[in-house]
C-alpha cells in the first residue's frame, strides 16, 4: 500500500506540474486571443458547467468505499455489483443534469450574459452538455482507481488529457473561437474515457457489466451513504463556483478574468497540496474495515497536511505578485491582493482533507452536508453584502469566511461529536500555519516586489534559493518532534550520505 501511495503521489504531482504548466501557457494566449470579454464568457461558462458536473458530489466516494471494502473481502462479484449498479445510476443522473444544463442555456440572462454574447454562451452550453453526461458515465471508473490505489493510472490519463486538449485548443481557438474550445474539450476528454475504459478492464479483468448485476439494494446504500455527500457537494459547488457568476451579476463580465488569476493561481497551487493530502480516503476506509484506531493517523495526516499548504501558499504569496505581473501583465495588478486574500481559504482546505476522509469512511458524514451548506450561504451572503462596501474585493472575503467557517469550525465541532480525538494540536498547527503564511508571505512579497528586479529569471532564482528555507522553517515550527523524527528517517534512506552520518 505505501508503494502504491507513493506512485500515486508521484503521478498525481507530475499531473499537476503539466496542468498548472499549460495553465500558464494557455490564459495569456486566452486573454489575447480572445479578449476580456469572451475570455470572461469562456470563464463563466466553465463555472456553469461545474454546477451540473458532479465528479466530486457523493456517488463516487459512495462507490469508492463500496468497492475498497469488497477487494478486502476479495468479492469479485460484489465489485461487478457495485460497479453496474453505478454505471446505470451515474448515466441516469448524467442524463438529468445534461437537460438542466440544456433548459439553462436557453436563458442566458439570467447568468448576466449580454445579447452579444448569448449565441455563443447558448451554443457552448449545449455542446458542453456532452461533456455532463461522460463525466458521470466516468465516475463508476474514477471510484474504482481510488478503491484499487491507482491514482498513478487516473493521473496519468489526466496528464494525457490536458497535453492533448492544450494541443488543440492552440489549433481551433484562433479560427473558431470559443466554440473551438468547446471543441477541443470534447474531442480530449472523448479519448480520455476510452482509455479509463481501457485501462480499468486491464487492472481488473473480472470487471464487467452485467444489466442481472443491477441491484436496487445495492443502489440503495449508494444512495443512503452518498444522499449527504451529494448535498454537501452541491454546497461546495455552489462555494467555489458561484464567484463568477457573482462578479458577472454584481460587476461586469471583464472583471471576471481579474477575479479567476487570482482563484486560479490558488486552485492551482492546491492542485499540488493535493497530489498528498487526497489521497488518503481509501486509507482511512481500509482502516474501518479492519477495525483499527485513527486517531493517531489523522493526527499525522493533518500535520502533514497542515505543512503542505503552509509551503506552497507562503511561496504562492510571496512570488505570487511578480508572477501575475510577468505572466498576464500590469493591467492584473488588482488580482495580487485578491490572490493574498484567497491564500488564506485555501488553507483552511487542509483540515477539510482529513477531517472529511475520516467522517465518510466511518459514514459518519451526515452533517457535512449541512456544514458545507451553511458556508456556502455565508460565502454568498457576506460576498454579497461586502461587495457592496468594498466592491470585488468584498467577494474574496465573503469566500475566506465561508471557508473558515465550514473547513475549520464546523468540521472540527463534527468530528468531535462522533470521535474522541484531541483536536488542539490541529487547532494550533492550523494557527501556526496562517501566522506564518501570512508573515512570511507579505514579508516577503514585499522584499520580491521591490528589491528583485522584474525578470523571469530573476523570479525563478529567488524561488530556488528562498524555497529551501521555506520548507524548513515550516518543517521546524509545525511538525511536533515525532514526526520531525519520522521524516528525517523517511529521509535518511532515500539519501545514503544522510544514513551514513
Amino acid at each position: 500500500m505505501k508503494k502504491q501511495l507513493f506512485a500515486s503521489s508521484a503521478f498525481r504531482l507530475l499531473e499537476n506540474i503539466i496542468m498548472v504548466a499549460i495553465s500558464l501557457l494557455l490564459t495569456p494566449f486566452f486573454i489575447n486571443t480572445l479578449g476580456n470579454n469572451d475570455y470572461g464568457l469562456w470563464l463563466l461558462t466553465l463555472s456553469i458547467l461545474g454546477w451540473f458536473n458532479v465528479i466530486d458530489l457523493g456517488f463516487p466516494a459512495a462507490v469508492q468505499r463500496h468497492i475498497t471494502i469488497a477487494l478486502e473481502q476479495k468479492d469479485n462479484h460484489q465489485i461487478n455489483t457495485v460497479f453496474s449498479t453505478s454505471l446505470v445510476l451515474f448515466g441516469s443522473l448524467g442524463l438529468l443534469s445534461a437537460l438542466g444544463l440544456l433548459l439553462l442555456a436557453q436563458y442566458p440572462s439570467i447568468m448576466g450574459v449580454n445579447e452579444a454574447s448569448s449565441i455563443t454562451f447558448t451554443s457552448a452550453l449545449m455542446m458542453l452538455a456532452l461533456k455532463v453526461v461522460w463525466d458521470f458515465l466516468m465516475n463508476a471508473f474514477n471510484g474504482f482507481f481510488s478503491g484499487m490505489l491507482r491514482y498513478d493510472i487516473d493521473a496519468n490519463i489526466s496528464s494525457f488529457n490536458t497535453i492533448f486538449k492544450a494541443t488543440l485548443v492552440f489549433l481551433l481557438i484562433p479560427e473558431m473561437h470559443i466554440l473551438g474550445a468547446v471543441a477541443a474539450t470534447l474531442t480530449a476528454d472523448f479519448c480520455s474515457n476510452v482509455m479509463k475504459v481501457y485501462y480499468a478492464k486491464k487492472l481488473f479483468s473480472p470487471l464487467s457489466f452485467k444489466l442481472s448485476l443491477v441491484s436496487f439494494s445495492e443502489l440503495k446504500a449508494l444512495f443512503n451513504f452518498s444522499k449527504h455527500v451529494i448535498a454537501g457537494g452541491v454546497a461546495r459547488v455552489i462555494s467555489t463556483k458561484s464567484d463568477p457568476i457573482l462578479v458577472t451579476k454584481l460587476f461586469e463580465l471583464t472583471l471576471v478574468p481579474i477575479y479567476s488569476i487570482a482563484n486560479r493561481l490558488s486552485a492551482l497551487v492546491e492542485g499540488f497540496a493535493s497530489s498528498i493530502s487526497g489521497i488518503f480516503q481509501p486509507v482511512f476506509t481500509r482502516m474501518v474495515a479492519r477495525g483499527e484506531n485513527m486517531e493517531s493517523m489523522f493526527h499525522e495526516i493533518t500535520a502533514i497536511n497542515i505543512l503542505v499548504y503552509s509551503v506552497l501558499y507562503q511561496s504562492l504569496f510571496i512570488f505570487g505578485g511578480l508572477f501575475v505581473l510577468l505572466w498576464v501583465g500590469d493591467s492584473f495588478f488588482d488580482s495580487i491582493l485578491l490572490m493574498n486574500l484567497l491564500v488564506f481559504s485555501f488553507l483552511c482546505r487542509a483540515l477539510n482533507w482529513s477531517v472529511k476522509g475520516v467522517l465518510i469512511a466511518q459514514a459518519n458524514h451526515k452533517l457535512l452536508a449541512l456544514t458545507n451548506l451553511f458556508g456556502a450561504v455565508v460565502n454568498i451572503t457576506c460576498s454579497i453584502i461586502l461587495s457592496s462596501y468594498i466592491g470585488i474585493i468584498g467577494i474574496a472575503v465573503g469566500t475566506a469566511i465561508g471557508f473558515f467557517i465550514t473547513d475549520v469550525l464546523l468540521n472540527l465541532v463534527l468530528l468531535k461529536r462522533y470521535n474522541n480525538f484531541s483536536i488542539a494540536p490541529v487547532i494550533k498547527g492550523f494557527m501556526l500555519s496562517v501566522i506564518l503564511t501570512y508573515t512570511i508571505g507579505y514579508f516577503g512579497q514585499q522584499f520580491i516586489m521591490h528589491y528583485i528586479e522584474k525578470s523571469w529569471l530573476m523570479l525563478i532564482v529567488s524561488a530556488a534559493i528562498m524555497f529551501p528555507f521555506i520548507i524548513l522553517i515550516n518543517w521546524f515550527i509545525l511538525l511536533d518532534k515525532h514526526l520531525k523524527q519520522k521524516s528525517l528517517a523517511i529521509i535518511s534512506k532515500k539519501i545514503p550520505f544522510l544514513k551514513t552520518t
